[in-house]
């Protein structure tokens, strides 16, 4: 193992000889590496408890969280804010993701290279991100010039920052007011950080995302209560939840959800139906 490489970079010693190995040996030995991702994880749950506490803060004083990522880093962010307005009913402008060298997902997003130092700043000026607003920055190496130059200019405008990285002593740790390290190690594919890396980062929004949304009041008990009924997949699960959390039956919990529009939370404050 080459030590003079960011540890992202260097040569798995338990991984040599993947090439010579069956399918079910990859995906054992992938399964052995890969419990390291949720140990590490488990590790900055403090750290992870800030970022969500911020996050909920922001939203709702009405400002906006922006995660700034490049390749796999970008591409997972993108996909975790995708899914926050059908999961919490949350606006798209909400939440917006600066991606490099990803495609074009929403009017939030665009191709850059991740060597463009200006590219970020400029995003975020055009964005009027500042005081009120939080930025994400995530990069395995945590060197990616696209993401510290977004989340400096971040700072420098007033916003929270944050930045995740995934080897010790990367220059993103230092760049925004909290730093956190996801200690992955070496991947099993040597500098494909599509893997235990990319696996935490996801683990991470999952995270931070969900413990915000829930401190925002976006849940009860354990469901979602933003959701609407937009398909017969989830009209039948917003009757559960509203059967579940009102404590109606069936043909009641319809009854609301159909008059408020297959909103789960106005069929929650809906009263009975009135008697003639």
């Amino acid at each position: 193992m080459n030590e003079a490489l960011p540890r992202t970079e260097q040569r798995n010693p338990a991984s040599r000889g993947l090439g010579g190995l069956s399918a079910a040996a990859v995906i054992a030995l992938m399964n052995t590496e890969e419990q390291r991702v949720f140990t590490v994880v488990e590790q900055v749950t403090p750290l992870l408890a800030q970022v969500a506490e911020r996050v909920s803060a922001v939203f709702a004083g009405g400002g906006r969280t922006v995660f700034i990522g490049s390749g796999t880093s970008g591409r997972i962010a993108l996909q975790e804010v995708a899914e926050l307005p059908p999961t919490f009913g949350v606006s798209p402008d909400s939440f917006l993701v600066l991606a490099a060298g990803s495609p074009p997902s929403g009017p939030s997003t665009a191709i850059w290279a991740e060597d463009d130092e200006q590219a970020a700043p400029q995003a975020l000026g055009a964005l009027r991100i500042g005081s009120g607003d939080a930025v994400i920055g995530l990069a395995a190496s945590g060197t990616t010039p696209f993401v510290r130059a977004g989340v400096r200019a971040a700072a420098r405008a007033g916003a929270w920052t944050c930045g995740i990285a995934h080897n010790p002593g990367a220059p993103l740790l230092a760049d925004g007011e909290l730093g956190i390290l996801l200690d992955t190690g070496p991947e099993v594919l040597t500098g494909s950080t599509r893997l235990k890396a990319g696996t935490a980062q996801k683990l991470a929004l999952n995270r931070i995302s969900t413990a915000a949304m829930v401190l925002a009041g976006r849940v009860a008990d354990n469901h979602m209560i933003e959701l609407t009924g937009s398909n017969t997949k989830l009209r039948a699960r917003a009757v559960r939840i509203v059967m579940d959390l009102a404590a109606l039956d069936e043909q009641e919990a319809r009854r609301r959800l159909e008059i408020t529009g297959w909103s789960v939370r106005a069929a929650l404050q809906a009263g009975p139906q009135p008697r003639g």
